[in-house]
């Protein structure tokens, strides 16, 4: 059987810069830009893979498998948020109300690491009762 893998990029133009923040989760601030989280409660776009100066390109995985920067150790399974610094932490269903479900963490890492995650950005969940 072949191995189908799904994934969808974007770009879209860095607000300010963001050539520390490759792997933070991203939100939309204007038309095509991004910059990356303020507020817990951000919606997110996607994952940054690339590291633009204000106004080049940024280049967003809104879906597919990634590395995220951890703010919490995560485990492979848990479902993710990003932090008011784009970082990633533990979505909790039911808990987490006003917060966006962004995907799963598919290999674990502990704070401040790289782990990897499977990201849908494309219609996140909002504080469902299951992710």
């Amino acid at each position: 059987m072949a191995n189908i893998k799904l994934v969808y990029t974007e770009s879209f133009v860095a607000e300010a810069s963001l050539a520390t923040k490759q792997y933070y989760g991203v939100k939309l601030t204007g038309n095509r830009q991004v910059n990356i989280f303020t507020a817990n409660t951000d919606i997110p776009v996607g994952v940054l893979q690339n590291t633009p100066g204000s106004g080049e390109e940024a280049e967003v995985l809104v879906i597919g498998r990634t590395p995220v920067k951890l703010s919490d150790t995560l485990v492979a399974g848990e479902p993710i948020y990003f932090h008011s610094d784009g970082t990633a932490k533990k979505w909790t269903p039911g808990t987490d109300i006003t917060k966006y479900c962004a995907g799963y963490i598919t290999i674990g890492g502990s704070t401040g690491e790289l782990a990897e995650a499977m990201i849908q950005c494309a219609n996140p969940v909002k504080g469902a009762a299951s992710a």
